[in-house]
This record gives structure tokens, C-alpha cells and sequence, in this order.
């Protein structure tokens, strides 16, 4: 499906520094939010999208902090006729959509390098735990049975830029460049229908950046 109409709006963030910010004891407080839709001229097909990720960070040492990202996404499309197995009446179904729900929870590490005055680069690694959902929607667009849940673990590199403007704003940008996740395998998981394999992904095949604006309170 070639997307006619994608809007993107992403996030906002509050940060907390006592001090300089990248220095040994300070602590702060981020997140952001994304909404992406995208629809096909041709037919009634239509994917919306949600993205929630508030994260706090704390500065161990200078230039390096440890910290904690939670984020909740939410994918739903409609108007595309497919065929799915119904592992309760054990019959090849037809389905004009889904609902899909993702929460994860993701520890990171990220260190700081300075290239000028009031620009840094910076790199992070973080490893996830993540849990899916997904629901069918029938021919009169109402969610009607859960097909699937799963859960996993992933890892991920995500570098990134940050400008101080002046003393209480950050603006920054960041994006994926390795990300790999490993869906948990359960019996309901087990049929021709629904594989989960391991994932390997490289920035060349979904660049997706991320632009944050932080507000230093002190």
C-alpha cells in the first residue's frame, strides 16, 4: 500500500537539571508523542497510528546517564479484506482489520560528547521488554475477539544531537540506527497463521527520527 497521507507530530518533553545539565547527580524528565495516518486514494484502506514515551534519566557521572523509557503504541487499520485461522472455531476467517497494542519498558544507558558550545552528540543503548496485542475488526469495523498476545525482549542503539539554546531549553534529535527484538513463542502462537520470528533492523530500512523540546526548570 502506497501511503497518500502521513502526518507526524511528535513530542514534547519537560526536563528537570539542577546545575549544568550533563553533570554527575542531575536528574531529568522526558517523553514524547507521535501520530502518523495513512490511507490509500484507491480504496477505504486506512492505518492510524499512536505513539506515548515518557522517560526519566540520571546523571551517574558526567556525560553519562542511566534511565528508564515506558512507551505505549497503538496501530489500527481498517478497510483491507484478509483471511485469518480462528483457533476457537478452528476455521479459516475473514478479517477487514486490526487493532494492535504494544507496551514496553526499556532501561537505557547514554553518554554525552561535546562538539561546541552548546552542542552535543550523544549515544544510547537500551534493551526492552515489550508485550503485544492484537484484535480483529469484522466487516462493520467493530473489535470482536483478541487473535493474539505475546510478549519479548529487544535491544536497540538510537544515537542523537542536543543544542541548548539558552540555559532552560534543549532541543533534540535523535534516531534508530540497529534495533533487534525477539517475540516469547506460547502455544497459542503455534499455527501456519502466526510466526513470530526474530527481528534485525538496520536505519536503511525505516528511518524513523525523533525530535524532542525540553524545557531545563532549574
Amino acid at each position: 500500500m502506497k501511503p497518500k497521507l502521513f502526518i507526524l507530530a511528535s513530542l514534547l518533553a519537560l526536563g528537570f537539571a539542577a546545575g549544568a545539565q550533563t553533570e554527575k547527580g542531575n536528574t531529568f524528565l522526558g517523553g514524547s508523542i507521535s501520530f502518523g495516518t495513512s490511507n490509500e486514494n484507491t480504496n477505504a484502506i486506512h492505518v492510524n497510528s499512536l505513539a506515548i514515551g515518557p522517560k526519566i534519566g540520571y546523571f551517574v557521572g558526567n556525560k553519562f546517564a542511566i534511565g528508564m523509557e515506558i512507551s505505549y503504541n497503538l496501530s489500527q487499520l481498517k478497510g483491507e479484506s484478509y483471511n485469518y485461522f480462528n483457533r476457537t472455531t478452528q476455521l479459516v476467517e475473514r478479517g477487514f482489520g486490526f487493532k494492535e497494542e504494544n507496551f514496553v519498558l526499556a532501561p537505557f544507558t547514554r553518554y554525552y560528547f561535546p562538539l561546541a558550545n552548546n552542542f552535543l552528540f550523544f549515544g544510547q543503548a537500551s534493551i526492552a521488554v515489550e508485550g503485544n496485542t492484537y484484535k480483529n475488526i469484522d466487516g462493520n469495523g467493530y473489535l470482536y475477539r483478541t487473535d493474539y498476545t505475546y510478549k519479548g525482549f529487544g535491544a536497540s542503539l538510537n544515537p542523537g544531537f542536543v543544542y541548548y539554546p539558552s540555559e532552560h531549553w534543549m532541543i533534540e534529535f535523535s534516531f534508530p540506527v540497529v534495533r533487534y527484538f525477539k517475540p516469547r513463542r506460547t502455544e497459542a502462537m503455534q499455527d501456519e497463521y502466526f510466526s513470530p520470528t526474530k527481528n534485525f533492523h538496520l536505519v536503511l530500512d525505516n528511518f524513523i527520527p525523533s525530535i524532542g523540546v525540553n524545557i531545563n526548570i532549574w
